[in-house]
Parts: C-alpha cells; sequence; structure tokens
C-alpha cells in the first residue's frame, strides 16, 4: 500500500500547491474530515476553512480554502478545486485584519448581507492559516 497521496491545489487564479502527502485534513460543507494514503473514491464539497497537508518528513502546510471540490480518485489521487486557496505563506495578516475591521464596521451599522458574512469568515480563515501553529 502507499505511503503517500499527490494532491494538486488548483484555484481560479491558477495552480497552488503540486506535491505528495501523507495526510490530508479538510472541512467540507457536512462537516471535518481527514484522508490517508488508501483512501476510497470520493467528492467533498468543502467550505470556507484551512485545509492542512501533512508531508513525509513530518512538515505541514496550510491553505486558506474559500469553498471548492475535493476529489479522490480511484488511483488515490487528491484534486482540490477551489474558487480561492492560498498558502500560508503568501497571506497579508494585516491585510486581512484591516478587512475584517471594514467588514465588522458595515455589520454593525446594520448592513445585513451574506456575502459580507461570508467575508467576514474568509478573513478569520486567512488570518487563522497565517498565524496558528500546526501540530504535527
Amino acid at each position: 500500500m502507499a505511503t503517500t497521496m499527490h494532491i494538486e491545489v488548483v484555484s481560479a487564479e491558477g495552480h497552488v500547491v503540486s506535491a505528495d502527502v501523507t495526510e490530508l485534513y479538510a472541512r467540507s460543507v457536512e462537516g471535518e474530515f481527514g484522508i490517508l494514503p488508501g483512501h476510497q473514491p470520493g467528492v467533498f464539497a468543502l467550505d470556507i476553512a484551512p485545509v492542512t497537508l501533512k508531508y513525509e518528513d513530518g512538515t505541514t502546510q496550510r491553505v486558506a480554502v474559500h469553498r471548492g471540490t475535493l476529489f479522490v480518485d480511484q488511483e488515490h489521487r487528491i484534486i482540490l478545486l477551489a474558487d480561492i486557496a492560498e498558502l500560508e505563506s503568501e497571506i497579508d495578516v494585516a491585510r486581512a485584519q484591516q478587512r475584517k475591521q471594514r467588514i465588522e464596521q458595515r455589520i454593525a451599522e446594520g448592513a445585513d448581507d451574506p456575502v459580507l458574512k461570508a467575508s467576514l469568515i474568509k478573513q478569520d480563515v486567512r488570518m487563522q492559516v497565517a498565524d496558528e501553529p500546526v501540530e504535527a
């Protein structure tokens, strides 16, 4: 049985990750899940949440995913297609904090817009992915 799985992460803006991983953890619209080598084929609708990739050497990499679809094929390859996917190293935390403050102000002023609420969640995920250390 294989000890790694190949993953391709692609967003609307371009290719984000191409790597062999030993574990993947994400959140679908139905809840948290993990994928290990040998996982059965499946399709998952992803929520706005971090995706954690674990490599053979024990290191981890996090990706802020803002909705998308994750496919596991019969050869146990993983394809993650996301509206937005940002590596932890590419996230501008100060910019996310500024956006979050502006959105919170608009909501406090009475703006009841589902798009604003989703954007607020996106900023939280960006800050969470960029700031929080991952336990290996």
